[in-house]
């Protein structure tokens, strides 16, 4: 077959067009969806909920620094559980979350308010997560900035 050919017959058969990924069409729906899942288990301190949403690299950069691995992220929050500290609020107002193929980003006004060790806390600012589509579908959390 000649190149003139078979340049014709592409040309014929008109543009490929990529079947539709139904994710892609809800994702920022769905990424929004993970953002509330994971807000409920930290408002409770679940952390195995929050495990099964966390990358194994998932990071963590705030004021007290950054933290690497989700092991290092979670494991604070079970010793508080432990101590018997609670979250008494957890609000992220004026949530936005934008696709970008498998990856999402979610910003968010945050309001946080903890007793810990008999200690009053409170965090308010704005945050930004980043999130990863697994290979599964499923959209877990690989990045936090936080305040």
């Amino acid at each position: 077959m000649t190149l003139e050919l078979l340049t014709a017959l592409v040309l014929l058969a008109g543009p490929v067009q990529a079947p539709a990924d139904r994710t892609d069409e809800n994702a920022e729906g769905l990424v929004a969806v993970v953002v509330e899942d994971l807000r409920k288990a930290e408002l409770v301190l679940d952390v195995d909920e929050i495990a099964n949403r966390l990358a194994y690299s998932f990071t963590l950069v705030d004021k007290g620094g950054r933290v690497a691995g989700s092991f290092a992220y979670l494991e604070p929050l079970r010793r508080m559980k432990e101590r018997g500290g609670q979250i008494n609020e957890l609000r992220f107002d004026l949530l936005g979350v934008h696709s970008y193929g498998a990856s999402a980003i979610a910003s968010y006004r945050l309001h946080m308010s903890w007793v810990d060790g008999g200690i009053r806390h409170r965090l308010e600012g704005w945050s930004t997560d980043v999130f990863e589509r697994r290979d599964d579908g499923a959209w877990v959390l690989v990045h936090r900035h936080r305040p």
